[in-house]
This record gives C-alpha cells, structure tokens and sequence, in this order.
C-alpha cells in the first residue's frame, strides 16, 4: 500500500489524576553537561519512539532529542521504556530526566509538565479486518453500538476518550504496545483496534491483513511533544530555544522526513507549547 501522507501525537491512562510537582531535584544543564548524558522516558511506539531489543533507541522524537541535547553539549541518551500512563509519574520521581516520546497534550498534562512546542501532529484511527466488521465505524462513539471487545494500548488517552464516549470499560481489552495490539485484533481477540493513525500505518506497511479508518471525526489531531518536570525550567527553555531553531532552518522537517513524516499543515506549523495548551 503507498505510503500515507503522514502529519507531525501521545496519551492518558483511564481515570487517573495528574497532580503537579517537581521532580526530587533539579535538572539543570550545567548538571547533564558534565554527566555527557539524559535520561530519557518513553513509550516503545514507532515511528514516534522505540528501543529496540538490542538497546538502540530509535524512532523519531528521541532522534529529535538527540540533536537538540548534543548542541547543549550533551552527547548521550539512556532510555527508559514505559507506558504513556507511567510517564509523567517516572519524570516526577527522577526515574528519567525528560520525557522524549511523542506526548500527546492535555489539559491534565499541560498543568503537570512542560511540554516544548510540539513536533507531531497525529490523530485516532481504527484498524478492523474487514471480514470481521465489514462496516467500520467512522469514529469512536459509534463503537458503543458495536459488538465486542476493543483494545487499546495501555495508559493512552484513548482509554479515556473512549470510555467519554460510551464504550464500557469491561469492553476494553489494553495492550502493552502496538505490535502486541495488532496480534490482539488478527487472533480475533478485539473486534476494533484503536491506536494512533502513523503508528497503525507504520505496522499496515510491515505486516498488513488488516484496514484502518482515520480520520475520526472525535479524536481529531492534537499536539505532542517531549516534556520536562516542572522545576527544570532553565533545561526546558534551553531546549525550547534549539527546537525553535531547528523549526525556523527547515532541519525539523527534513528530519521527521526521514522517519516518514511530512511537515504539519501552515495553520499548526508555528504553534508553540502555551498557545497549544491553551487550545485544550
């Protein structure tokens, strides 16, 4: 199947409220610098973020990250793996120092971390076999009416969003990470697979059998980004302004090509992390 056209995500674990604090101690730069590495949290999505079994990282925000830390003159990268559910839990205890996955913004988000501006705009999709749902749904509310189980990744938004949406939560079956989500729906144990629309495009490529319907009129595209605790202020804004250079040359763009991604509409091109927020 040709390959989609694909725009510059993230997540929410079911009910769970994110209270704002500061990690154990302070991030700052001098700090990383002179340790020659980050810690980094994040989910093992591709094309978004991977570790792979022999320990590379990979994917398209931590090579992001990656760029942007060894112009502050920090050469390295360690990586956590994680649910999106754990992470901001993990930056607030110290378990990593920034997290470099594609977060999705929320409002619940926005009061918990610092997100710099995003570099990913994505969206919900469904993926179905269609001998099993010959008529799939166009968006997620229209899965209450539809028999059996639906999966879900674990701690993405999109329990949340569903459940909002009528979908009971004994419906929900959650997996551990996309691959293991698309054996759920083509061993027949989930009836409809809903993840993001790059990440279930990048497994159609590898692996086909099965359909995807995006967009979805009710998880339209949101904004994700890496993020910070919200005491490193100093670190954040040192990222922030590398970020916005890398934005304003053209190498954002030319890198997230690399990863399949083509550059976000106009209307989002320029849109930074509080005016982001403060559309939620």
């Amino acid at each position: 199947m040709p390959m989609q056209r694909r725009a510059f995500l993230g997540a929410l674990v079911a009910p769970m409220v994110l209270k704002p604090c500061l990690a154990f101690s302070q991030t700052t730069l001098a700090g990383l610098k002179s340790a020659g590495v980050v810690r980094i949290g994040l989910a093992n999505q591709p094309p978004y973020s991977s570790v792979s079994p022999d320990g590379t990282v990979g994917g398209l925000v931590p090579a992001i990250v990656r760029q942007v830390m060894e112009k502050l003159g920090v050469p390295g990268i360690e990586a956590s793996v994680a649910s999106y559910g754990q992470l901001i839990p993990g930056l607030q205890a110290g378990r990593w120092q920034m997290i470099g996955a594609a977060f999705r913004l929320s409002k619940e988000r926005c009061a918990a971390v610092l997100f710099t501006d995003p570099v990913v705009f994505d969206g919900g999709a469904m993926a179905f076999v269609t001998s099993e749902v010959p008529n799939p749904p166009a968006d997620i509310r229209s899965l209450a009416a539809v028999d059996g189980p639906v999966g879900i990744l674990q701690g993405s938004y999109l329990v949340r969003l569903a459940v909002s949406l009528g979908v009971a939560q004994d419906r929900i079956l959650q997996f551990p990470d996309n691959p293991a989500l698309i054996d759920g729906l083509l061993a027949k144990r989930v009836k409809v697979a809903i993840s993001t629309d790059n990440s279930l495009r990048d497994l159609q490529k590898q692996r086909g059998g099965f359909e995807i319907q995006y967009p979805l009129a009710d998880d339209p595209p949101v904004g994700s980004a890496p993020a910070f605790a919200l005491g490193d202020t100093e670190l954040h804004a040192a990222f922030q302004q590398e970020l916005r250079a890398m934005r304003a040359s053209g190498e954002l763009d030319r890198l997230a090509a690399q990863f399949g991604f083509s550059p976000p509409p106009e209307a989002l091109k320029s849109i930074g992390a509080e005016e982001a927020c403060k559309r939620l």
